[in-house]
Parts: structure tokens; C-alpha cells; sequence
């Protein structure tokens, strides 16, 4: 229909046309044979008009391939020379072998000529196609190892600038930090104070912006697909240190006393922040905040419920997207965290009662747990440090 592009490449030559019409020559001929001859065939003549046949077939589908785009136009003109190689070659072999045989009969020499000539073409286009096939494995494995080079050029660039952050900048933020420290505690004027206070609080949030950087470099360096951990202890010690650091929140847990998953302690980050996430941007008095995991024989999901205003509708679909407008990097980290563990994590329900986040981790295959299940209101084994600050949704 005009207007409308084409589903096939545009074809530059005739060179497809040309083949098919050779092969469908041949098996015009060979049918006429049939009809014009067919009280006079024999045995000989018909197996010959077979091997026709078969070598008419091969071009009538070659055609129709390269019609198609099977091999390049660039490639065409090395076909059709292939082609007519094979078909001089076949002719000067069949003239050789008529005149030192000399077959008897002029359909028998008729069949011997339009064999060697059908032949001789299939056999110049299977060279032509097979040559055009290895280079092309040629050019593939080039490109891949090429592909390779790039990729190992930017993971050495990814871990210059991860070596950077952590020595360089990382570094300098602390000093400008302790610094600020000691001049709030020399006991300045109180316009000073303030100013040395912003220079503090901004420390603080420039390290944990590196800290998110810097796990985000990592997992693009080494996924994490072999290692595991036991869920459970860990979301242990991430509730005791969420509970510790916001008391006026109200956090319930239900763990099983084991839920093995692929993965290490990085996870760990995960949840820091979901935690955060519900509680700080949770604007009733007392925030609270459900968690709970669910087993099963490949996966372990774990449903962090809030009872905060929900998500606006606006930002449901990009909730776990990156944002550059926020400190820190917000819910993207932990999307990035999660598919490092070859998990994801979703948006299960929002609205004005609450929201639900749910995040999946898959078990190892030779996993073994306790299946028991309780509820943990006591301070857990272990500690870990506060986390970051508030992690935007916005």
C-alpha cells in the first residue's frame, strides 16, 4: 500500500531474481523433459533429471533468501562472480566429459550439459553463501571483542573513579567536616555557629551521596550471584538499628528463623532504606511500620507496609527510577541493589492508608532453613551503623 514502508529491504540488485530464475529454468526444462520425452525415458535420464531438480530447488530458495536479506548487496557481486565460475567450470568439465564419453543420444547429451550447468551454478552459490557466512562469523567476533575492549575499558574507568571517591573526595569531605566540628566547639558567635552547623549537615549528606555512588559503582563492577546470606539475621539487625535510630516509630517484624538468599551483606542497604523511606516521609505522630516475609521454594519476598499519605499517582511508574534532583539516590538505589542480587522490588498497593513495598530474592539451589516462625520485639543480635539520611520518593 503506498505510504507504508516496506517490511523487506528494498532489494539494490538483481542478483536474487537472477538466481531463482535459473532455478526455476531448470525445472521448467526438466518438466518439459517429462512431457515431451516421457515414452523414451530411462533410468539414467530420470536420476539426472533428479540431481536437476534438486540443485533448481537449491537456487529457487537461495534467490528467495537473498531477496529477503540473507546476505548483504555488498556480497552480491561476489556471489554472482562465484556463480558464473561454477557454471564455466561445470560447462568445461561436461565438454570434456562429452567428447571422451560421447553418451549417446541427444536427450542423454541434452541432460548431461543442463546437469553440469544447474550444477555447476548451486555449487558456485553454496561457495559464495558459505564464504559470505564465515566472514561474517569474522566480523561478529571482531565486533564482540571489541565490545569486550569497551567494556573493560569502562569498568577500569568506573574503578579509577570509585578509588577516587573513597581516597580523594571522600577524604576531603571528612576533613572539611572535623574541621567545622572543632571551630562549632571553639565556641563561636552564633551567626558563625550556624554557618559551621550547614557546613556539617552538608557533609553529612555530600557522604552519603559518595556512599550511594560508590555502591552503585560496585555493583556495576561485580554482580553478586553466587554468595548467600541468611535474610533473616540480617533483617534482624536492620530492624534493631531502624529501631534504634527513629524512637518514636513503631516498627513490628515477622521473621522465620532462616530464609537463606543469593546474595551478601550488601543487601543489608536494601532495607536501611525502605526503612527510612517509610518512617521520614510518614507524616502521622507515630509511624508504623510493618515487615514481613514470605518463603518459598525459589524466592523470599519481603513486604515493607507503611501507614504514611501513600504515593501520588504521578509517580507510580517512576518511583524506582533515578532522580538527580534529591541528596542521595533515593529508591533507584535500591532498585540497582536489588537486580545486583538478580532480585526486584515493586510497588505492591498505595494509597491513603499506606503503601506497600515488596521486595523478591531468589534462594540458592541447595538452600536449608529453620521454618519456624516469630516475631521479633527484642533488640537483635548485632549492630549496624545509622543509616544515611532521608531517601526521597520524590
Amino acid at each position: 500500500m503506498t505510504g507504508e514502508p516496506s517490511a523487506r529491504r528494498p532489494i539494490e540488485h538483481g542478483l536474487p531474481y537472477a538466481v531463482s530464475a535459473v532455478g526455476g529454468l531448470s525445472v521448467a526444462v526438466v518438466l518439459s523433459w517429462f512431457v515431451a520425452f516421457r515414452t523414451t525415458l530411462d533410468a539414467a535420464v530420470t536420476l539426472g533429471a533428479g540431481a536437476i531438480g534438486i540443485c533448481a530447488l537449491w537456487l529457487l530458495w537461495g534467490g528467495w533468501r537473498l531477496e529477503r536479506g540473507a546476505v548483504g548487496p555488498g556480497r552480491y557481486r561476489r556471489i554472482a562472480g562465484w556463480c558464473f565460475a561454477g557454471l564455466v567450470g561445470s560447462a568445461l568439465v561436461a565438454g570434456f566429459a562429452a567428447v571422451l564419453l560421447s553418451p549417446p543420444g541427444s536427450l542423454r547429451t541434452l541432460a548431461w550439459f543442463q546437469l553440469a550447468a544447474t550444477a555447476g551454478v548451486a555449487g558456485g552459490f553454496t561457495v559464495a553463501i558459505l564464504e559470505a557466512r564465515a566472514i561474517r562469523r569474522e566480523v561478529d567476533a571482531a565486533a564482540t571483542a571489541a565490545h569486550a575492549d569497551r567494556l573493560e575499558h569502562e569498568r577500569e574507568l568506573l574503578r579509577y573513579l570509585n578509588d577516587l571517591l573513597r581516597h580523594e573526595v571522600l577524604n576531603s569531605v571528612q576533613i572539611v567536616r572535623g574541621h567545622a566540628a572543632m571551630l562549632i566547639d571553639d565556641g563561636r558567635d552564633d551567626r558563625t555557629r550556624t554557618r559551621l552547623e550547614a557546613i556539617n549537615q552538608e557533609s553529612d549528606a555530600l557522604t552519603a551521596v559518595i556512599e550511594d555512588v560508590r555502591l552503585l559503582l560496585d555493583a556495576n563492577e561485580c554482580p553478586e550471584r553466587t554468595s548467600t546470606t541468611d535474610l533473616a539475621e540480617l533483617l534482624e539487625r536492620t530492624v534493631s538499628a531502624a529501631r534504634d535510630q527513629y524512637a518514636d516509630a513503631e516498627i513490628d517484624a515477622r521473621l522465620p528463623d532462616s530464609a537463606v538468599v543469593v546474595g551478601n551483606a550488601g543487601i543489608e542497604r536494601i532495607f536501611e532504606n525502605l526503612l527510612e523511606n517509610a518512617i521520614v516521609h510518614n507524616d502521622s505522630g507515630t509511624p508504623h511500620v510493618d515487615l514481613s516475609v514470605e518463603t518459598s521454594a525459589e524466592t523470599v519476598a519481603v513486604a515493607i507496609a507503611d501507614d504514611g499519605p501513600g504515593i501520588p499517582e504521578q509517580w507510580h511508574g517512576s518511583l524506582f527510577d533515578r532522580k538527580s534532583r534529591n541528596h542521595g539516590l533515593g529508591l533507584y538505589l535500591v532498585r540497582i541493589l536489588a537486580d545486583r542480587y538478580g532480585g526486584a522490588v515493586e510497588l505492591a498497593d498505595t494509597g491513603p492508608q499506606g503503601t506497600t513495598v515488596v521486595v523478591t530474592l531468589s534462594r540458592p539451589p541447595d538452600h536449608t532453613d529453620r521454618t519456624k516462625t516469630a516475631e521479633t520485639g527484642a533488640p537483635s543480635r548485632g549492630a549496624v551503623q545509622p543509616s544515611e539520611p532521608a531517601l526521597d520518593r520524590s
